[in-house]
């Protein structure tokens, strides 16, 4: 019956009953206090409060539990070195910023026919073998059930990764609305990055089949694009491609490493820094009939290196070889204005507005070139990173280095 409840209402139950019990040790601990004249101690309450969480916590928890799967993977390469300032010589003499280490994943049952969804990042190595571990007894020994997934696709915008296993039935968990995701609320971040029945004595069937947790608040939304939600509770390689949950054992989002540059590692410099990121249903919805198709989704690219102008406007300062913005017309020191009949202020907002957009979309640039009396309106199809030409050089000879007083 208490599992049936809300979330919020759970712990105020919960709370008030285990208050209820401690009444004599808090009677108790009055009477000592006052032998002793001392001040009355909170300790009892502060017991009972944690208590009562930590019960919210695990039923929370619980509802979804059986839909977080494990993740094994067997071979791959290491990703060409990422550096924490973006391609090029890295810190203390070109070391990489990152390395990803061996050693299981997690997921999330996205339907009851097989669909395993997780994050990009745990295929980094692209692995020759994929397996997925369902936390039941349901093999022939008793143990949980494996199964070889297929790798169907990837999205490199959202950072996640649908997988394929030869499975009916699994149990699918509830995703919170959109108008329930508001900051402030409980977030529980469920991981299984330290393997199958990492937690819990051996006897209680329930408690091994947990995955491991960390709580803290959904701290902003509508992140990157509306795709995405923040949170304080630590992510890390250990729970991306886990659910991040409310009290209410609902699903908020997939955990997945978001930076501000692209990249395959791009941001686990911020893992358990207390700056996590989860995408919502709704972001993974407009895209998951194209990942079943076996589609993978890539950042769509211009081909233009843009270039803050002195009224803080974007210029375009080179144009690669081969690229749509060549094919369409576009030239060193057009100023982008606008993109899709908005207007664009400074190169950040332009980034953002074209950070979701993937290869093969068509985009309308308006842009004001010197010497004409109007803005043009150039439409061009976005192009997939590993389409571009190399860049010119520039045309004007760099500045000279400042002298020595």
């Amino acid at each position: 019956m208490l599992s049936s409840l809300p979330g919020w209402l759970r712990f105020i139950f919960t709370f008030l009953l285990t208050a209820m019990l401690s009444a004599d040790t808090w009677s108790l601990a009055q009477h000592v206090d006052e032998a002793n004249n001392d001040a009355p101690t909170t300790q009892p309450t502060r017991l009972a409060l944690d208590r009562a969480r930590a019960e919210a916590v695990r039923a929370a928890v619980a509802r979804v539990a059986p839909a977080i799967v494990t993740i094994e993977t067997v071979g791959g390469a290491q990703p060409l070195p990422e550096f924490a300032g973006g391609p090029g010589p890295g810190p203390r003499g070109g070391e990489p910023s990152f390395r990803v280490a061996d050693g299981p994943t997690t997921g999330l049952v996205w339907s009851a026919d097989g669909y395993i969804i997780t994050s990009a990042f745990n295929f980094v190595r692209n692995p020759t073998i994929a397996t997925v571990v369902l936390p039941d007894d349901g093999d022939l020994r008793g143990g949980p059930r494996r199964f070889v997934a297929e790798l169907v696709s990837r999205d490199q915008i959202r950072r996640l990764a649908l997988l394929k296993i030869n499975a009916n039935g699994l149990p699918v968990p509830d995703w919170t609305a959109a108008g329930d995701r508001l900051p402030g609320v409980t977030a529980i971040a469920c991981g299984r990055g330290l393997g199958e029945w990492s937690i819990g004595p051996a006897d209680d069937p329930a408690l091994r089949a947990f995955p491991a947790i960390t709580v803290g608040i959904l701290s902003a939304v509508g992140r990157r694009n509306d795709i995405a939600v923040q949170t304080d509770a630590k992510t890390s390689p250990a729970n991306y491609g886990g659910p991040l949950l409310d009290l209410d054992g609902r699903v908020i989002g997939v955990i997945v490493p978001m930076g501000m540059t692209g990249g395959s590692l791009a941001g686990v410099e911020w893992y358990d820094s207390g700056i996590g990121f989860a995408i919502t249903r709704e972001a993974i919805e407009r895209v998951i009939d194209r990942l079943k198709r076996g589609n993978d989704i890539e950042p769509g690219k211009m081909g233009v290196i843009i270039e803050d102008a002195e009224d803080g406007r974007c210029r375009v300062s080179r144009v690669a070889k081969s690229s749509p913005a060549e094919s369409a017309g576009i030239r060193v020191g057009d100023l982008v204005i606008g993109l899709d009949d908005q207007t664009v202020g400074d190169r950040m907002e332009l980034m953002r507005r074209l950070s979701d957009r993937a290869a093969g979309e068509s985009v309308r640039v308006r842009v004001e070139r010197p010497g004409e009396q109007s803005p043009l309106d150039i439409r061009l199809t976005l192009a997939r990173p590993a389409e571009l030409g190399g860049f010119d050089e520039p045309t004007e000879p760099p500045p000279e280095p400042a002298q020595e007083p």
